[in-house]
């Protein structure tokens, strides 16, 4: 009895081939197609969003609703959107998910995008990363590049231990120079020169020089 049924359920659904001719109001798609003119919805699984001119799959339920269930066809060199009323989620139990273009991929949403992975790679022959705010927490950073170069209107930094290890380095400053410490202690292997306009060394307790020459003027 319920294939019975099942089968005039079948039958009275009408499956048609039309054209799309518009989209009037409440999200409606005009279509054209043997039986007359049609207005119908876009069926959830129908995810492309159809177009003017396109060849769509008609479905006619006895009520008299019509479904655009499939885009057939559509114009080459057009574009095809995946679109969707609500959230979209897209989910596989196994087995790895892949988004491949020739020309480019571009994400964009007018809020977050949120990243979570065990293990982010980005390869790219060039990047560029413009950001109004960054703030980057992580336990340990590597980097290994040929040249960098920074441009910023200010910098600060607050460290527990700040090391580097150069084979030359250069530095000029337009103005102050400053350095605050408990404790600073230079040494040089071969020479170290101190040249200025004026020069001024002071001290509350004492000043000491040491070595085997000393010459003063």
């Amino acid at each position: 009895m319920n294939n019975l049924l099942r089968r005039l359920d079948d039958e009275a659904l009408s499956h048609e081939i039309g054209l799309i001719t518009g989209t009037r109001e409440g999200g409606l798609f005009a279509v054209r197609a043997g039986g007359g003119e049609y207005r119908a919805k876009r069926a959830v699984s129908c995810l492309i969003e159809p177009e003017d001119g396109d060849t769509v799959a008609l479905l006619t339920t006895p009520t008299g609703t019509c479904y655009v269930t499939a885009v057939l066809e559509r114009e080459a060199g057009a574009t095809g959107r995946i679109v969707a009323d609500g959230d979209l989620e897209i989910q596989l139990r196994a087995g790895h998910f892949s988004v491949a273009a020739q020309e480019g991929v571009h994400l964009l949403s007018s809020n977050e995008v949120a990243i979570s992975a065990g293990a982010l790679r980005v390869n790219a022959r060039e990047g560029n990363v413009v950001l109004e705010r960054l703030s980057f927490l992580g336990a340990f950073a590597r980097a290994e590049v040929d040249k960098i170069k920074v441009v910023a209107g200010s910098l600060d930094q607050v460290l527990d231990r700040f090391s580097q290890r150069v084979k030359r380095s250069f530095r000029h400053v337009d103005e102050l120079d400053q350095v605050k410490a408990e404790h600073i202690d230079y040494s040089a292997k071969s020479s170290m020169s101190l040249h200025a306009e004026n020069a001024l060394i002071t001290a509350e307790e004492l000043v000491k020089v040491d070595g085997e020459q000393i010459h003063v003027g």
